[in-house]
């Protein structure tokens, strides 16, 4: 009940940040940039007419909504405690996790050693140990008495060896003395590790923030039962259950979100740039320039890219960036072109366009500023198609094995392990088929509606 409350106030905390937060803060920032900006009649028309198609308005949403959120993943569904305190130090993994996903040229290390927060051990700090201790102080009792139990009995084991060394001259049970000895001693270290632990919590000097699903899609689930993978289950704390190497597939599936949609709105983005700015000088110029570069355009789309980027990953790994420069390049900035290019040519034909040249204008502010604004109609309309496709490439790409490195959370290769289980465990191929459709099908919805919302029939009349 109260993770269902947690999840309910998280959700409407995303929605009021989507729809409220950052439209504010886009103003803010437009005021002072001295940016007044604002859209023209018919583009008004266009946004009301939007809003009244209800299947893509409210897809549109959906899918805004869902990216925002994914944007704050190490916040909510990571195996980092948002904060931890223990005896005077407190420390944010999952804050400064997020921080350095958001930049990810700058190294900034979030690491905190066990015996910097009452754990035994030089390793990684367990947070879930550290929250079940301070939210139920017998587990930690119950490891106390282990402890207690495990160091009476090397010592017991210690003197019998003492005694057997005393008996005879026996360096191997010199040796076996000498290991029970440092065991005992090792053992009494972490003891008294727990007590002060056991002290700080009824003290009320430590204490600890996990975020709402406290498991990442690194960590292994080594805690269950059986061996992976695991099918779903709430019992086991699973709701979408393991992978075949026992990560939870709930955080592989909501961090794939998020790379998915990321990669495909930097591949549309820069490609749609690049194809509108390319067609746009074709438009313009006209003449050898277009002749030419239009063979250029249709000997470069020849180029069969799937096999080309399979090939390149067969050589080196492709790490998130050079997939993104490889659509790119390939293949996303080629079709636009098309038709960025014969808007070009009817814009260029109309008066303003006329009157602007013959008033000296620059070429390119008239590209830029006059005609570019005027033939972005095809650019909208395609855009969300152009998503819905390079999601599927790069799922495509993760389930033949030449996507992305090994390791990243992918529901492709959730798809090629659910192959390879599909009898036994087919939750590995039903999970992200499902995810994949419904993320391909609101996208789809926004496209048709943002098409017919943007049709120049429905805003034009006969003369």
């Amino acid at each position: 009940m109260i993770a269902a409350l947690e999840l309910v106030l998280v959700l409407a905390a995303v929605w009021l940040l989507t729809w409220h937060g950052v439209p504010r803060l886009a103003k803010l920032l437009a005021r002072a940039l001295g940016l007044r900006a604002r859209p023209s009649p018919i583009t008004e028309k266009r946004l009301r007419r939007f809003r009244r198609i209800g299947r893509g308005y409210w897809s549109f949403r959906v899918v805004v909504t869902a990216f925002v959120a994914s944007l704050f993943l190490e916040l909510l569904v990571n195996g980092e405690a948002l904060a931890i305190h223990y005896q005077g130090r407190t420390a944010f993994p999952a804050v400064t996790q997020w921080v350095d996903t958001l930049l990810p040229f700058v190294d900034i290390p979030s690491f905190q050693r066990r015996g910097d927060f009452g754990q035994p051990g030089q390793g990684a700090v367990d947070y879930r140990l550290f929250a079940r201790w301070t939210r139920d102080p017998e587990t930690l009792e119950e490891a106390i008495r282990e402890l207690e139990a495990a160091v009476t009995a090397e010592r017991s084991d210690a003197a019998d060896q003492a005694a057997a060394a005393d008996a005879g001259p026996d360096d191997f049970v010199r040796r076996r003395h000498a290991i029970a000895l440092e065991r005992a001693e090792r053992f009494e270290r972490d003891l008294e590790v727990l007590l002060r632990t056991r002290e700080a919590i009824g003290a009320g000097e430590a204490w600890i923030v996990m975020p709402l699903y406290p498991h990442g899609p690194d960590e292994l689930r080594l805690d269950l039962p059986q061996n992976p993978p695991n099918k779903p289950s709430l019992a086991h704390g699973l709701p979408l259950g393991t992978d075949t190497a026992g990560r939870d597939v709930l955080p592989l599936m909501l961090y794939g979100f998020r790379i998915s949609l990321t990669f495909a709105l930097l591949v549309a983005a820069t490609g749609y740039l690049i194809g509108a700015l390319v067609g746009g000088i074709q438009g313009y110029y006209g003449g050898w320039i277009d002749i030419l570069s239009q063979r250029f355009v249709e000997i470069w789309g020849s180029i069969p890219f799937l096999f080309t980027i399979m090939i390149i990953a067969s050589l080196v790994t492709p790490s998130f960036l050079l997939l993104v420069v490889l659509m790119v390049v390939l293949q996303s900035w080629l079709g636009i072109t098309y038709y960025i290019r014969g808007e070009f040519y009817r814009e260029k034909a109309k008066d303003y366009v006329q009157a602007a040249i013959g008033t000296g204008v620059a070429d390119w502010k008239i590209i830029v500023r006059h005609i570019l604004p005027n033939a972005l109609v095809p650019l909208v309309t395609f855009a969300p198609f152009g998503i819905v496709a390079y999601i599927g490439a790069l799922v495509a790409l993760d389930y033949l094995g030449f996507g992305l490195p090994p390791g990243t959370p992918s529901w492709g290769a959730l798809l090629r392990q659910g192959l390879e289980n599909v009898r036994f465990h087919p939750h590995l191929t039903i999970i992200p088929t499902v995810a994949l459709a419904a993320t391909l099908y609101t996208v789809v919805m926004i496209g048709e509606a943002v098409r017919e919302a943007f049709d120049p029939k429905v805003f034009s009349r006969l003369r």
